[in-house]
C-alpha cells in the first residue's frame, strides 16, 4: 500500500483536487466584454458635447439576479449618460448600449484610454474593463 508509485499518484490527486476546489473558490461571478460600435466612430452631440458608444456584454455567472452599475473613468469631463445602473439575470449575458461623453475640446485628437468600472450592489463583484475613446481632428 506504502509503494512510491502509490504515493506519488496521491500526491498527483491531491494537488490536483486542491487546484480544482481553489479555482472555484476564487472565480469570478462577474465577466464583461467592451465593444465599441463602429457605425459611428465619434459625433458631436447637443451641448456642444463629444460622444463615443459602446456595447458592453455583461455576464452574471451567479444563481441569483444581480444588478450592476457602470462607472467610467479616465478622461476629464468624461460621464455616462446612457442607463447606468441595470439588471442581469442568474447564469444569462446581456448586451447594454453604453454612451460616453467629454466637453468638446476638452482632449487632444487621437485614441485615449478610458475604463469602465462594472460592480455588483449586492456583492463584492467588480470588473475594470479598458478601451479607448476616439477624439476626431
Amino acid at each position: 500500500m506504502l509503494r512510491p508509485r502509490v504515493l506519488i499518484y496521491a500526491a498527483v490527486l491531491a494537488a490536483l483536487s486542491i487546484g480544482l476546489l481553489t479555482s472555484i473558490a476564487l472565480r469570478t461571478p462577474l465577466k464583461v466584454d467592451v465593444v465599441r460600435d463602429r457605425a459611428a466612430l465619434s459625433r458631436i452631440v447637443a451641448g456642444g458635447r463629444l460622444e463615443n458608444v459602446y456595447r458592453l456584454q455583461i455576464m452574471n455567472a451567479t444563481e441569483r439576479p444581480q444588478h450592476y452599475r457602470i462607472r467610467a473613468h479616465g478622461l476629464d469631463g468624461l460621464a455616462v449618460v446612457s442607463e447606468d445602473g441595470f439588471e442581469v439575470g442568474p447564469a444569462e449575458a446581456r448586451w447594454v448600449p453604453v454612451r460616453l461623453q467629454i466637453p468638446y475640446g476638452s482632449a487632444e485628437p487621437g485614441s485615449h484610454t478610458v475604463y469602465f468600472d462594472i460592480e455588483a450592489a449586492e456583492s463584492a463583484a467588480r470588473v475594470s474593463e479598458k478601451s479607448a475613446f476616439l477624439v476626431p481632428r
